[in-house]
């Protein structure tokens, strides 16, 4: 056993010199990637000597741990029972799972039955094969859901910036006014003026629980379409009339449409405010948010008619019109004299958080794709092993006029097999998956839960790669059986 031990550590070694350099390279080269993408600036190389402790332990532990098992095993085999045991290339019997399985399947080709059969032959070897290629395939798949459930998340926050680009002041300006200039500029279809500010929630002491940002929309606004849970939308005419988002249940758990919050307006005296409406959200941006009328912050600022946001509507939804527009704006109303704070395109926002999901899928499926390769070279592996098994068979096949095609086909197949095992089970894994990186995500990014949305794209596009890399890695084995003649069979023990 000690020279199995010390030929799986001089693996291990050889494998952690070559890993370290390349490791390092790689891992600089993704930082470099996710630089660009987030428009940021790397401070040169730095090695990280507890990376490469950690490196060092996985070299050496993980293979030691894979090979104590069956080199024990190995080494408590008697004499006798070598002596006795069946050759490599010799079989033993059929079990009757695989026997039944045969007589379900009488309508195949016998070639095919046989590469059928050869796959479920070692079990164990088997399982370790397909635990990989589940693995990746899973986080593979999960990665998709993921990005789909972000993405459709960020549409649902979408929703409550819906304007084609947001202008905002340092000051408030009377609405009318403002409308009429914008209107001059060429690309703009309609103009609406929101108010903003923020408020406290406090208790019946007169205690903070929280802090709001509370808009205020003009009535029949269009650019607004909130995921209602509970309650109705404002009407006009509604005074200290509240729709607050879900991050309200927070510190208030049984509030329902209907109950009042005690509110302190910046200026103005603590007043009970109706509860009329909740809709989804998140707290990720630290405070609860809310929505009231535009009359009812203009009367409290005392600036009636006055906005310092306005959302605008321009005749073009595609990015580069948006800029063209948001550009065209800014230089207008500078030189119009206004005190201007900010000119944001919306598909510009939205971009920006589409690259940071990009980062976070990139990643991940750079994880799983790595996965993956290291489960073919397990499947490649496992192949060649189970055609040096299996010689004795394929000269049997060769004697009965077996051509090389045919012998190819059945080791190819064998491969197939396995990977198309394996996405089944990855398909099924991907689902607690998905909800659990959803979960740490949500937690992390967002303090908060994000539904989870499942697209085929993962699915199918793992079926592909997966059957892809199972020809890949079945390829060799599958060629050296064909290369095996009578005589070498024969000559074979």
């Amino acid at each position: 056993s000690v020279m199995y031990i010390s030929l799986i550590i001089a693996y291990g070694v050889i494998a952690l010199i070559f890993a370290i350099p390349l490791s390092m390279a790689a891992g600089y080269g993704l930082a470099a990637f996710m630089a660009n993408m987030m428009s940021i600036e790397l401070q040169g190389f730095r090695l990280i000597p507890n990376v490469i402790i950690v490196q060092t332990i996985v070299a050496l532990a993980v293979p030691l741990f894979a090979g104590y098992f069956p080199v024990t095993k190995g080494t408590k085999t008697t004499v006798r029972r070598a002596i006795s045991e069946e050759g490599p290339g010799e079989q033993a019997g059929g079990t009757g799972l695989l026997d039944q399985l045969g007589s379900w399947l009488k309508w195949l080709s016998r070639p095919l039955l046989l590469s059928i059969r050869n796959t479920f032959r070692r079990k164990g070897r088997l399982s370790l094969t397909l635990f990989t290629l589940i693995i990746a395939g899973a986080i593979f798949i999960a990665v998709f859901n993921v990005r789909d459930s972000l993405n459709a998340f960020m549409d649902i926050l979408g929703q409550h910036v819906m304007a084609d680009v947001t202008v905002t002041f340092n000051q408030p300006y009377r609405v009318a006014q403002v409308e009429q200039a914008l209107n001059q500029v060429p690309g703009v279809e309609a103009v609406e003026g929101w108010g903003l500010t923020r408020v406290k929630i406090v208790d019946e002491n007169d205690d903070l629980v929280t802090n709001m940002f509370l808009f205020a929309p003009p009535a029949g606004s269009t650019l607004l379409e909130a995921d209602m849970m509970a309650g109705r939308w404002l009407q006009p005419g509604d005074e200290n009339a509240l729709v607050v988002s879900d991050a309200i249940w927070t510190d208030y758990p049984d509030l329902q449409p209907g109950d009042t919050l005690r509110v302190e307006f910046p200026g103005v005296p603590i007043e009970d405010w109706s509860v009329v409406g909740v809709f989804r959200f998140t707290d990720m941006v630290g405070d609860a948010l809310g929505y009231t009328n535009f009359e009812t912050v203009s009367r409290l600022t005392n600036a009636p008619g006055q906005a310092a946001t306005y959302r605008i509507v321009a005749d073009g939804e595609s990015l580069d019109r948006q800029v063209e527009v948001s550009n065209a704006l800014d230089l207008f109303l500078r030189e119009q004299g206004y005190k201007l704070s900010n000119v944001e395109a919306g598909l510009v926002t939205r971009k920006q958080q589409g690259q940071q999901i990009n980062i976070l899928v990139i990643f991940l499926l750079t994880m799983a794709l790595l996965t993956a390769v290291v489960g073919s070279i397990g499947l490649a592996g496992t192949m060649g092993m189970n055609v040096l098994e299996r010689t004795r068979e394929i000269g049997v096949m060769r004697a009965i006029g077996a051509v090389d095609l045919e012998i190819i086909k059945s080791v190819v197949i064998e491969g197939v097999m396995i990977g198309f095992i394996s996405w089944a089970a990855a398909v099924v894994l991907s689902f607690p998956i998905s909800f659990l990186l959803l979960r740490i995500i949500g937690q992390a990014m967002l303090n908060g839960d994000i539904p989870m949305k499942v697209t085929m794209d993962g699915f199918l596009i793992w079926l592909g790669l997966v059957i892809f890399l199972s020809v890949v890695a079945s390829m060799l084995p599958a060629r050296s059986a064909a290369r095996l003649t009578i005589r070498e069979v024969l000559a074979y023990e």
